[in-house]
């Protein structure tokens, strides 16, 4: 302990004497370092940590599978069969996704609530912090209205007054009494928690609104939950062909599930952030090889005094974790700082993003990522340093040229090459991949379309009329504001979450089996909203005033209530539009105007019209089938206004808002944001992982970049004396510039060809994440690869063209 003790001390003394080269060298590995713990940050909070509930490997999520939707959500019925017929589980949870507004405590807000079964947090295994959860029978019709609160919403709203168990509030104008309040969760948690009425949800046969969960019973395998599920899936569809024939079951451990779309690019940060390390390594063990071979002679010194090589390496091996340690504490406040900013970025979209933090766990990786890059760093030049011939040093006198082997020192440089292009070629895919998807024309215009959403309280809303009053009035008071050109409403909005795909039939032709999906996206728009959103009329006609004639609603939910007389009627027939993608899949080489249609337990509606394809679930999706409806003919309780304007977004922002205060004191506000925002935030994810990738591309180049540069400088330095005589027997500048040239040629060569070919094998990793371009595209290859050894060229070039200055006489006096 007390040579080692002496060893560091030592090493600090030479190294504070070196400053210049140690801020180098820290500076260098800091980038890695800081880089490091913060996708381990991320890693570590999205895939490695268990989910905060008890038990969280027992947990699993249920889907329904269907040949055109694997891992979907459930039907009512499909859960209330799955609990019956299975026996491996402890229970199984539903919740579904849901808004409510909040009136009575301070100004009206829209909410973020989930529905859920009475047994949800027993399942999951979380309890209230204050009060309780759901009892059990509350989630039954006629049973009292309960809702437990978020932790976040309690202290907002109600001051984390603990006698808020005694309120009640209003979700919807309807009164709910308040029984709990959750712990502090992340920021994907609702607001609210409500019972959902699962019997009424079992009628909805064909509606796939709900997800489920389930916790197996202690010691049942994954395997056993799994094969229970399909068998129950497989009775029920034996038992109701007409709805689930076709319609098998899934069951994913729950972690798994949560992080299935971010774990590939988070595997691939990570992966990337390797390689800059590593670069980062091979280059600081370069500049370690050229201090050690300069230190030949203090080296032979401690050997002639009775230093073994053990000790030696000992010694040497302390510098360089001595600067590792503190690039990992830089590094560490680097990093610190990157992860606070983590849980703010959104737009990216990843699950658990939240609970990022500098924790112990992510402390211990940085204390062991530094050791291990100290050694990496400081073996080789230790292992070369006390090499038992630079005892020889002292004998050599004055004319010992301390060098570092040519060989060593070029393996290192391509190595950072190799490296370096497998990063650039990545990052190259992936920015042409983000270019191509923003260019993707979505099929509409969001230039100046100001979008607001709306939410009718259910009570005083009930009525399909008043909704109706309701959207026409606030549409006929925006029409009239200056700087509107079109307005519109619409049930989903294009590029947001959320969808409400839908089996249907098509008069004269059999119901469609197992074999013969049909399935359409049906969304319900209102006023102008083709104008507004400038999507083109194919063929037909828009929908018009007159169409609201048919009464109303269009679409039943329940199976066993027959449509009531007034739909047997002939005249009128309720009208609907259809996208470009649905008339070219079910009546290819046919006009499907005029053709009838019924959605579940619809009347039959008449095709009137066929619209262009819009890209509604994202820029990367291809259209799918779509069937708009009006809400002349479908009121809807929740809708979305779309403003078309001339520029004047703040009049007409002010109007919006006035108009819903006018209408209903009781309704929030709505949240106003602009369509090209929307679009914007779609690009979220794909933009963050392009952008990570290029930065840490971009540190990997100039870390390269200046490998090359300091093997170049290094090779001219040692060679001072050649060129020189060189020069003395009449070599030209060019001569001499080839000279140098030829190795870092050479060099580029190979770093280039290993790394195209290590490229070639490791972008195939990205092809989950690359959009219309081929991971193993050949045009990008060869630029990148020409780019990078232009980049090397000129790295070498400059200390190359510093060799033709060379003085003969300087060069042959300094022997």
């Amino acid at each position: 302990m007390r040579t080692l003790l002496l060893d560091i001390r030592h090493a600090f003394r030479a190294l504070r004497h070196s400053r210049t080269f140690s801020a180098m060298v820290i500076g260098i590995l800091t980038l890695g370092i800081a880089a490091a713990m913060a996708v381990f940050s991320l890693l570590d909070a999205v895939l490695l940590q268990p989910l905060p509930f008890r038990d969280p490997e027992r947990l699993v999520r249920l889907h329904e599978s269907r040949a055109d939707s694997p891992g979907g959500p459930l039907s009512g019925h499909e859960v209330v069969a799955w609990r019956e017929r299975t026996n491996t589980f402890e229970g199984i949870a539903v919740y579904q996704y849901d808004q409510v507004t909040l009136t009575g405590a301070g100004e009206p807000s829209i909410l973020d609530a989930l529905a859920v079964s009475a047994n949800y947090f027993d399942v999951l295994g979380v309890s209230a912090i204050v009060g309780r959860t759901f009892a059990h029978g509350e989630d039954q019709p006629g049973a009292t209205h309960v809702v437990v609160l978020s932790h976040r919403l309690w202290q907002a709203r109600f001051a984390a007054d603990p006698r808020a168990m005694t309120r009640t509030i209003l979700l919807g104008n309807e009164p709910y009494r308040v029984v709990g309040v959750m712990p502090p969760g992340g920021r994907m948690e609702p607001d609210v928690w409500r019972p959902v009425d699962l019997a009424l949800e079992a009628r909805r046969v064909g509606r796939h609104s709900l997800f489920a969960f389930g916790r197996l019973r202690d010691g049942v395998p994954l395997r056993a939950g799994r094969e229970d599920v399909e068998a129950a899936a497989a009775d029920l569809a034996r038992r109701m062909p007409a709805a689930n024939a076709g319609h098998g079951a899934q069951v994913v451990p729950m972690l798994d599930d949560l992080v299935h779309g971010v774990r590939r690019p988070l595997l691939v940060a990570a992966g990337t952030v390797a390689f800059v390390l590593l670069i980062a390594c091979a280059n600081v063990a370069h500049l370690l090889l050229t201090r050690a071979a300069g230190r030949r002679k203090e080296v032979a010194i401690r050997a002639a005094l009775g230093a073994s090589r053990a000790r030696l390496m000992r010694y040497l091996i302390v510098e360089s974790l001595m600067l590792s340690l503190a690039a990992g504490a830089l590094g560490s406040l680097l990093a610190a700082w990157v992860i606070d900013l983590l849980p703010s970025l959104t737009a990216i979209d990843v699950p658990r993003i939240g609970e990022t933090a500098m924790n112990a766990r992510v402390l211990a990786s940085a204390v062991m990522l530094s050791i291990v890059t100290g050694l990496l760093c400081g073996i080789l030049p230790a292992l070369r340093a006390s090499e038992p011939a630079a005892a020889g040093s002292l004998v050599q006198g004055a004319r010992t040229v301390a060098t570092v082997s040519p060989r060593v020192a070029s393996l290192l440089a391509t190595s950072e090459i190799a490296l370096a292009l497998v990063l650039l070629i990545g990052a190259a895919l992936m920015g042409q991949s983000f270019v191509r998807l923003s260019s993707v024309n979505p099929g509409f215009n969001a230039d100046h379309v100001l979008t607001a959403p709306v939410g009718l309280a259910s009570a005083r809303y009930a009525a399909p009329a008043r909704r109706l009053a309701f959207a026409e009035d606030l549409s006929a008071r925006l029409r009239s504001a200056p700087g509107v050109r079109a307005v519109g409403t619409a049930s989903h909005l294009p590029l947001a979450p959320g969808d409400n795909r839908m089996a249907f039939d098509i008069e004269g032709r059999p119901p469609g089996g197992p074999g013969d999906l049909r399935r359409v996206s049906v969304r319900v728009i209102g006023g102008d909203y083709f104008r507004a959103m400038e999507i083109p009329l194919r063929q037909g006609r828009w929908f018009s005033d007159a169409d609201a004639r048919v009464a109303l609603p269009l679409i039943r939910w329940f199976e066993q209530q027959p449509l009531p007389p007034r739909f047997e009627s002939p005249q009128p027939v309720p009208v609907a539009i259809v996208n470009e993608s649905m008339a070219a899949a079910f009546w290819p080489g046919e006009n499907p105007i005029g053709r009838r249609v019924r959605v579940l337990f619809s009347p039959w509606i008449e095709i009137v019209g066929i619209a262009a394809d819009i890209r509604h679930a994202s820029l990367a999706s291809q259209p799918v089938a779509e069937l708009y409806l009006s809400n002349l003919q479908e009121p809807q309780g929740a809708f979305t206004v779309l403003v078309k304007h001339d520029g004047r977004e703040a009049a007409v922002a002010s109007t919006l808002r006035a108009g819903v205060r006018e209408l209903d004191a009781d309704l929030p506000l709505p949240a106003i944001t602009g369509m090209r925002e929307l679009l914007h935030a779609s690009l979220g994810r794909p933009r963050f992982e392009t952008a990570l990738v290029g930065v840490f591309s971009a540190i990997a180049v100039l870390l390269a970049t200046l490998g090359i540069y300091g093997v170049t400088s290094y090779a001219v330095s040692q060679r001072t004396r050649e060129i020189g005589i060189r020069t003395a027997l009449g070599a030209n500048r060019r001569d001499v510039l080839g000279l140098v040239l030829e190795r870092a040629v050479l060099v580029t060569s190979v770093g280039i060809v290993v790394g195209l070919t290590g490229a070639f094998a490791l972008t195939r990793v990205l092809s989950t994440l690359l959009f219309d371009i081929e991971p193993t595209d050949a045009a990008t290859f060869a630029g990148v690869a020409l780019l990078l050894a232009g980049a090397s060229l000129v790295a070498s070039y400059l200390p190359a063209r510093r060799a033709t200055t060379i003085d003969p006489l300087e060069a042959l006096r300094g022997e």
